[in-house]
């Protein structure tokens, strides 16, 4: 019998949505064995672990909220060590892996998977100071946008975003209110950071690396997510306004400064705290040495528009 894992919260402000398009929905298959998911209020590893506890071999887990619990749901199948398939519904605030996966309704993805209709998919493998991070699908990075992005996570400017009527234009005057107080500070890429074998240009704030077709649903990417190796990375002077809104108009029109890697090494001179961000969710990192970007070299299956 074929199963299906819905992951969701019913904390998010659009889960009645889930509840009328995916739940009731799955109550009318035949056929199939329905689980649910809801994402605990716990931390993201304690939620992997919890699901990549449930799935089984051929299982659909469909992922029904925002980046954040796609996210949780692709590091559970990889943690699980199951072949299963993951499918994505955008019932969130920001939608990179929707917008690079394509949006489909409830009977399309379900209709897809019966047929054996899917993409590999391989996610970025993130290490700390040799230590496995994070799986990330979508993007990557550290430094200034990270940390900038935290003050849209808190839970009242989370809930006046679900509910803005342009959420990029009230988006935008938050970050540029922090921008405003934080622009002259000199610790998002410390002085002596390293990629690879070369130090970072100076007043370099930000590293950034690309995987799926957009980044924080507004950056356009690619399709590096198909690849086995390659991925976009590169660094951002973001400290000057205008030259930060320069290159924002640029990747608007599609052209990301940087470069292909297949693995880039981000090490700090002497250990440091740091920002990091990874598909919509961030954290505060202590006492870092070094930060490792791969591809995963194993693809997972996922379903595609």
């Amino acid at each position: 019998m074929k199963r299906l894992i819905i992951v969701y919260s019913s904390r998010s402000g659009r889960f009645s949505e889930v509840e009328k398009k995916i739940i009731a929905e799955s109550r009318k298959l035949k056929g199939w064995m329905v689980a649910r998911y809801e994402i605990k209020d716990a931390s993201v590893r304690v939620n992997i672990a919890e699901l990549a506890k449930i799935i089984r071999k051929g299982d659909l887990v469909l992922s029904a909220g925002g980046d954040v619990i796609a996210m949780v749901a692709m590091n559970a199948i990889i943690k699980s060590g199951e072949i299963a398939t993951l499918g994505v519904m955008p019932f969130g605030v920001f939608y990179d892996f929707a917008e690079t996966l394509g949006r489909l309704n409830f009977k399309q993805i379900i209709r897809k998977f019966e047929e054996g209709r899917y993409v590999d998919f391989y996610p970025l493998n993130i290490t700390v100071d040799k230590k496995h991070y994070v799986y990330s699908g979508m993007y990557f990075m550290v430094g200034m946008m990270a940390e900038s992005a935290r003050v849209l996570g808190g839970p009242k400017v989370r809930k006046k975003l679900e509910k803005a009527k342009n959420r990029m234009s009230f988006s935008a005057r938050w970050l540029f209110k922090w921008y405003l107080r934080n622009k002259k500070r000199k610790d998002f890429l410390p002085e002596g950071t390293r990629i690879n074998d070369a130090i970072v240009e100076k007043n370099s704030t930000d590293y950034v690396v690309v995987n799926g077709a957009s980044m924080a649903s507004v950056v356009p990417g690619g399709v590096w997510y198909r690849s086995g190796r390659q991925f976009w990375s590169g660094t951002m002077r973001n400290r000057s306004f205008w030259r930060m809104l320069k290159k924002f108009l640029i990747a608007l029109e599609g052209t990301l400064p940087g470069k292909e890697s297949i693995e880039d090494i981000v090490s700090f001179k002497r250990p440091c705290c740091i920002y990091v961000r990874s598909d919509g969710r961030g954290e505060r990192l202590e006492e870092v040495s070094k930060i490792s970007i791969s591809k995963s070299g194993k693809s997972l299956r996922v379903i595609k528009a």
